[in-house]
């Protein structure tokens, strides 16, 4: 299997993760109401939440640059970087050679913080109910197009 059959599989595995993250959203989502109104704790929902919001960017750069033909390259060197390390990692940028030390990764992670909107400024992170990605690419104006 050549890497652009790799590729392909990664992206089918990508998109079945952002579907199963934008439903698990909606149910936290769902359930942060009803704890809400319960008076229940809310910090560990919250932070389930935040990583959840978080792995959504991670794909959905991760595609985004794949749509773009970027995707699985280092951002310093340009080699490429090892598909079982992107399977394990979508939002991986850097090959073991190039990877920041873990305080560098931390703000540069803070500065690129991932996206989903379209360029016209739609939401940072994909909201319960979200469209599918095949929908929020940035390259289409509207679910379908």
């Amino acid at each position: 299997m050549n890497r652009q059959d790799e590729l392909g599989v990664l992206r089918i595995v990508l998109e079945e993760q952002y579907e199963r993250h934008s439903t698990q959203l909606a149910l936290l989502d769902r359930q942060a109401r009803r704890m809400r109104s319960d008076g229940a704790d809310l910090e560990a929902a919250s932070a389930l939440t935040a990583a959840t919001r978080r792995a959504l960017g991670d794909i959905a750069r991760a595609l985004h640059y794949l749509e773009q033909g970027h995707y699985g390259s280092c951002e310093r060197c340009d080699r490429d970087i090892p598909i079982e390390e992107l399977a394990h990692r979508p939002s991986t940028r850097f090959c073991a050679t190039c990877q920041p030390e873990p305080r560098q990764r931390a703000a540069h992670s803070r500065r690129t913080a991932p996206t989903t909107g379209s360029a016209r400024g739609e939401g940072r992170w994909p909201k319960a109910g979200a469209p599918s990605w095949n929908d929020r690419c940035c390259h289409r104006s509207g679910p379908g197009a």
